[in-house]
């Protein structure tokens, strides 16, 4: 028997400070959902669950204020026998939360926020209640790839950012993944870690290895031929990556990291830890966002913070932005 095509739908996730969702619940129906609906014509997925919000719980926002969830397919709540497929997408978090009286409109009958960790007695949709709500949870991060400078620099304020990101990579037992050298402010970061009993691994180029001398607290050492498998390698082991203060080859390494990010070959957060160093490269981007450059929703992936904590928090909780070719 041919299954029916399944019911493609745009949703829209809004989260409020304590990080319940917004979900509204048709007249008719017994179950909550996440506002949405059918796009109509050539209209954009984003557009739709944009429109629908509004239309729904009168909410007003725009596609730049969204990041991108995923593509989640269930039974569908309302139409016995057919599947759902929606492509769901979240609000961004802004500090504060300007969406705290959603009011029911067109065929919502009641509108409630749900903690997706607790939702209660509340009946669910099947989407909602096996897709969406665990894809909620906050990302677990085993290992980050950390690109710094080969040499010291002239402020010791960026080897003390070293020194804070290796003892919480070790506290909180993520494993350090970076160029291999104990030179620098990347060799700093490497001590840091083994020093407060974390993890290293180093993965350095053949040519590098006469140069850069390596580490030898390392956990574990790769030795690749060129920059470019370098590069490679230190993604393909870790969850995220976080950039310290460096020159031309840290810069090459986070361009070739954020570049991928936003051509959708990888969904990796990246952070950038010392906000007085990066100023001028914020300001830059600011400017090619001002230029028409690079998306606002790329800019904004970007997670920067002065510490180390807060901005692992950051890349746990990350959104990713919606694909350019969505």
């Amino acid at each position: 028997m041919t299954l029916p095509a399944p019911i493609r739908v745009a949703a829209l996730v809004i989260r409020d400070d304590a990080g319940r969702v917004l979900c509204v619940r048709k007249v008719g129906s017994p179950r909550f959902q996440l506002p949405g609906g059918k796009p109509e014509g050539g209209e954009s997925a984003a557009a739709a669950a944009v429109r629908e919000t509004e239309e729904e719980v009168r909410l007003t926002l725009t596609p730049d204020e969204l990041g991108y969830l995923g593509v989640f397919t269930a039974e569908a709540s309302n139409e016995p026998g057919f599947q759902v497929t929606a492509t769901v997408f979240i609000r961004r978090q802004s500090g504060t939360n300007a969406y705290v009286d959603p009011v029911a409109s067109a065929e919502i009958d009641e509108v409630a926020w749900i903690d997706p960790l607790d939702p209660g007695s509340r009946p669910l949709a099947p989407l909602l209640e096996h897709e969406v709500f665990p894809a909620l949870r906050e990302r677990e991060i085993s290992a980050i790839a950390v690109f710094a400078g080969a040499n010291t620099g002239s402020n010791p304020a960026n080897l003390r950012l070293a020194d804070d990101l290796g003892a919480a990579l070790a506290r909180r037992g993520i494993t350090l993944v970076y160029g291999g050298s104990r030179l620098g402010v990347m060799g700093r970061v490497a001590e840091a870690t083994t020093s407060a009993g974390g993890r290293a691994v180093g993965v350095l180029t053949n040519h590098l290895a006469n140069h850069e001398l390596r580490y030898e607290g390392l956990y574990q050492l790769e030795m690749v031929e060129t920059m470019a498998q370098r590069k490679q390698r230190m993604a393909e082991l870790s969850c995220a990556t976080i950039a310290l203060p460096g020159g031309t080859g840290t810069l090459d390494e986070l361009f070739d990291q954020w570049t991928t990010q936003q051509l959708g070959y990888h969904s990796a957060p990246i952070g950038l830890l010392g906000v007085e160093f990066w100023a001028p490269f914020v300001a830059m981007i600011d400017h090619m966002v001002a230029q028409g450059f690079i998306r606002p929703a790329d800019r904004a992936s970007l997670v920067l913070s002065d510490d180390a904590d807060a901005l692992i928090d950051g890349l746990r909780s990350w959104v990713p932005p919606i694909p350019r070719w969505m």
